[in-house]
């Protein structure tokens, strides 16, 4: 996902900032890359660059506004390869103060999990009343009526429902990070509850619409987004970065972070690494990101290495003199001790 700023993308990461519901800190997100030509800066909430995404970002703003009302609900899709930057995209939009002053509740669910279970149409519900601030008993409580556990059906149908309630009258920003999943289950997130329907047929059944909630889907899977969100116009396409120089500033924003730094390079050593980078990240700024650590560790080895050999010399010396001592040369003691063991 880019050369993301922290190690890793929190699984669910709670950006509500006003609820008494809120659990953690607000505006857990992280970065990969943004582009850096004289532009606004883009940045993430713990205030690192992102490099090449100002176009990007325009697209996607573009498309964030493009809407009949105020009021009407959104559905977007940002598509590309693993590692182009998707995730990265969305959190730099999250960290736009317009964003952050026009959209409360702001939520980040990452959907692709190793487990099955993890995967259920039950469990991401879930996950996303915990962002929103349920406590974990309240929502085994919905799961249950009057001391008899519900039914699988009955279960969804309730925590459909009382996701619905918790967005009920806010303009909400959903993050689906990572969809693969091809399911009816999520299809057409802009449609609206039907009374003759079960909640539990779909998600978009517990996203609220009339006050300009918003939901984005990020995939590698073109047709899932398109699913969700509907019409092509609402499909964000990211392609690899264009401009290296930005792939560059991922890979010596990576090496720096690990503390360590390049100038003490040779400018042969530089140039080297920076074709080796051109030639093999493809534009892809989570492999600019890989090449930056493989490149941080080399340089802590090859310090460790020369302290290692600076510190030695003195050592090796002072066992030299040691030795000179035991055979009674450099001091008094060992050769006091061998003379009175020959008388």
């Amino acid at each position: 996902m880019g050369s993301e700023k922290n190690q890793e993308t929190p699984e669910v990461s709670n950006t509500k900032e006003s609820s008494e519901k809120t659990k953690g800190p607000p505006d857990q997100v992280d970065s990969d890359h943004s582009q850096d030509d004289g532009q606004e800066e883009i940045s993430t909430s713990s205030g690192l660059k992102v490099h090449g995404f100002e176009n990007e970002m325009i697209s996607l703003e573009k498309i964030l506004k493009r809407r009949q009302s105020e009021d009407e609900f959104k559905a977007i899709g940002i598509v590309g390869e693993l590692g182009v930057g998707k995730s990265t995209l969305c959190r730099a939009l999250l960290n736009k103060n317009e964003v952050k002053t026009s959209f409360l509740p702001r939520i980040w669910v990452r959907m692709s999990k190793k487990s099955e279970a993890e995967n259920s149409e039950e469990a991401v519900v879930k996950r996303m009343l915990e962002c929103l601030g349920v406590d974990e008993e309240i929502i085994k409580s919905i799961c249950m009526d009057n001391g008899r556990a519900l039914d699988d059906k009955e279960r969804l149908n309730a925590l459909l429902y009382a996701l619905h309630l918790q967005l009920n009258g806010k303009k909400y920003l959903i993050v689906l990070d990572d969809v693969w999943k091809e399911d009816e289950w999520y299809r057409d997130l802009s449609a609206a509850i039907n009374r003759s329907y079960d909640w539990n047929e779909r998600l978009a059944y517990g996203l609220p619409k009339g006050n300009g909630g918003t939901v984005i889907v990020t995939s590698r899977n073109k047709e899932v987004a398109k699913k969700m969100v509907g019409k092509e116009e609402n499909i964000h396409n990211l392609l690899p970065l264009w401009n290296q120089e930005s792939c560059w500033s991922i890979f010596t924003d990576t090496v720096e972070r690990e503390k360590q730094v390049l100038n003490l390079m040779g400018q042969e050593d530089l140039e080297k690494a920076k074709k080796d980078l051109f030639e093999k990240c493809g534009g892809l700024p989570l492999a600019a990101k890989m090449m930056g650590k493989a490149m941080a560790e080399k340089l802590k080895e090859e310090a460790a290495a020369k302290a290692q050999v600076s510190v030695s010399v003195p050592v090796a010396e002072r066992i030299e003199t040691h030795d000179d001592g035991a055979s009674g040369e450099g001091t008094g003691h060992v050769g006091d001790l061998q003379r009175s063991h020959i008388h």
